[in-house]
This record gives structure tokens, C-alpha cells and sequence, in this order.
């Protein structure tokens, strides 16, 4: 079995037995502000929402929200969505207190602004650690998210994590478990480059993660990354280490785990229908329901979603812009 990050949806599944479709509530995303240094070309953030967000949540408001997901059986947070994590002041404290909890935390950051003295820390944590990446090209790197001097930052940050966490893995159940990944977004320009990068996680004992672009955000105004349309999905996994977001259904199928059992939550409070996308639609915002309340209405939604959509990622689906029209499904 190739290795597998800690607290994906198939580690809870296939390493710790937990059949998350019969639970209550498995994962919690925690967005954060949609800020960010970067201003990639293939980023689920619309352009609008660079600016940021109002009304943000507080610390109180993450506190309730940490405990009440952990009274209701929860096992894992995951920070990512829209913008760049670290920038948030929020991130590190919500780590902080879930792990405090006994919690998991997936952090997805691009690394930028990561220090070992943060890395040391997160390594001490029940954390996850995953680094976005899309090129091994410097030109192409920059070129893609607009920061001179970002890819030696990132090359730097990847070999850190690589050493501070390099004894942080172990094997449970005849499965390597790894603590630091990185993501690759697969995309029509950086298609040759798999293999390399393959090698090059291989080489640091990184997880190599790897998923289709998704053309929505960003992304929509870039036609010339989206895939060719021949690109199969299983022969894109089949490229790179265990998914860290696939949770196989009793049908046989797979799909996002983290979306379909988890409630999605960004940094102003509104439930959102992924943690990527959903801001288009106005369900209700955390401050004004039970937290029982929300993970209902997210059952709701996500059956509803992965019963009209047939991508494993409802954002990813080519019929994801139409789904968000019909507001009917979200009264």
C-alpha cells in the first residue's frame, strides 16, 4: 500500500476502521481570511475575495467551535480553502487548542512564511503538514504566483519540514504513515514535470500528494492550464503517494471525504458547500445556529451535491457553476 498522510480520510478509514458515513461528524475546515501573499494562477480564491474578508471570526468563536466539534466526535480540522493560513493570526492558536483537545489538524500552507521555529512547534503538534506546489521550475514558479524570490523560499521551507519532521513518521497496520506532504496541483503546464517531483519527495520522505486543477476561482480566467479533457482521474492519482483528501463509499466510489463528511465553515462564519467554494450561495453563518444545527444542514447539502455531481470534488466538476445557480436546493 503506497504511504498515506495522517488524518486523511483513508487513514481514519482503512488504518483506524472508522466508517465515516455513518458518523456524526468526522472533519471540520476551518478557512481562513482569503488574503494572500501569492496570487496564483490556479487558486480556488476569486479575484474579488483578494482583499479579504469582514466580520471575521474571533478566538472565542474558534474555542466554541473546537470544543463543540470535539463533543460531537469530530477527529480532524483542516485549514485551507481560500487564502494563505499563515497570514492569519488565528491559525497557529486554533492548532494550538485543537491539539490540545486530542485533535488532528490538516494545515495546507504555500510555505512562504514558515520558520523552523513554527516548524518545530507543528512538529511537537498533532499536525498534518502540507506544502502547495506546482512547479520545480523557478521561472514557472514565479511566473505562476507573482513573488520574485518566492521559489527559493519554497525549495528552502520543503527541505526544512523535510528535516524537522523527518522523525516524526511511523507504520501502523503494515501502512508508512507520513506527517509532511506536498500537494501538487497538476495543471496542462507542469504535466512533464510528475516524475521529478515524484523524485524529489521521494528523496525527503515527503508524501507526494497530487490532484487535478480545478477550473473555477482563478482558474476559470486560465483556460490555458486546465488539463486535456482525456486526463482520467485514476490515472492522475495513480501518479503520486495515497490521496489525502479520497474516502472510498460503500458503492465503490471515491470521493472528497473531507467535504462530504465534514462541516465547512470560513473565516467570516457562513457555512460554505466545500472548502473551496460556496460563498456564492447564503446558507446561514455559525454565530446564529447550533453547531448541530449546521452539521445537519451541511449532511443535507453534501448528499445533495454528490448525488447530482459526479466528480469526486464538487468544485472540480465541470457542472459545478450551474449547481451553484440552483438556489432552490438551499432553502
Amino acid at each position: 500500500m503506497r504511504p498515506m498522510l495522517v488524518s486523511c480520510p483513508r487513514f481514519w478509514a482503512k488504518v483506524r476502521g472508522y466508517e465515516l458515513h455513518k458518523r456524526f461528524i468526522t472533519y471540520m475546515s476551518l478557512n481562513q481570511d482569503s488574503k494572500c501573499d501569492a496570487n496564483c494562477q490556479g487558486c480556488f480564491r476569486y479575484p474579488g475575495r483578494k482583499a479579504g474578508l469582514k466580520n471575521l471570526l474571533g478566538r472565542a468563536d474558534y474555542v466554541r467551535l473546537i470544543e463543540e466539534f470535539k463533543r460531537f466526535g469530530g477527529l480532524a480540522l483542516e485549514i485551507s480553502g481560500e487564502g494563505e493560513p499563515l497570514l492569519s493570526e488565528h491559525t497557529l492558536p486554533i492548532i494550538r487548542t485543537a491539539s490540545s483537545c486530542g485533535l488532528w489538524t490538516t494545515l495546507i500552507t504555500n510555505g512562504h512564511l514558515l520558520t523552523e521555529a513554527m516548524a518545530l512547534e507543528l512538529a511537537e503538534l498533532r499536525v498534518a503538514l502540507v506544502l502547495s506546489l506546482h512547479s520545480l521550475n523557478r521561472e514557472k514558479y514565479e511566473a505562476d504566483c507573482g513573488i520574485h524570490g518566492s521559489f527559493d523560499k519554497k525549495m528552502s521551507a520543503l527541505d526544512m519540514v523535510a528535516r524537522v519532521f523527518k522523525n516524526t513518521d511511523w507504520t501502523e497496520n503494515g501502512v508508512a504513515i507520513r506527517r509532511a506532504a506536498v500537494h501538487w496541483t497538476l495543471q496542462a503546464n507542469n504535466l512533464d514535470e510528475v516524475e521529478n517531483v515524484r523524485r524529489f519527495c521521494r528523496e525527503r520522505e515527503l508524501l507526494f500528494s497530487i490532484a487535478p486543477l480545478a477550473c473555477t476561482g482563478h482558474a476559470a480566467n486560465t483556460p490555458e492550464l486546465w488539463l486535456p479533457e482525456e486526463k482520467k482521474l485514476a490515472a492522475v492519482n495513480a501518479l503520486g503517494d495515497e490521496s489525502i483528501i479520497f474516502y472510498d463509499e460503500p458503492d465503490g466510489r471515491a470521493v472528497c471525504g473531507t467535504c462530504k463528511y465534514g462541516l465547512n465553515i470560513g473565516a467570516d462564519g457562513k457555512l460554505l458547500l466545500d472548502a473551496h467554494g460556496g460563498y456564492e450561495v447564503k446558507i446561514a453563518n455559525i454565530r446564529d445556529i447550533s453547531f448541530e444545527k449546521a452539521v445537519e444542514m451541511q449532511h443535507r447539502f453534501s448528499r445533495i451535491m454528490f448525488d447530482q455531481l459526479d466528480c469526486f470534488c464538487p468544485v472540480r466538476d465541470p457542472e459545478w457553476p450551474d449547481f451553484l445557480e440552483r438556489k432552490d436546493i438551499f432553502n
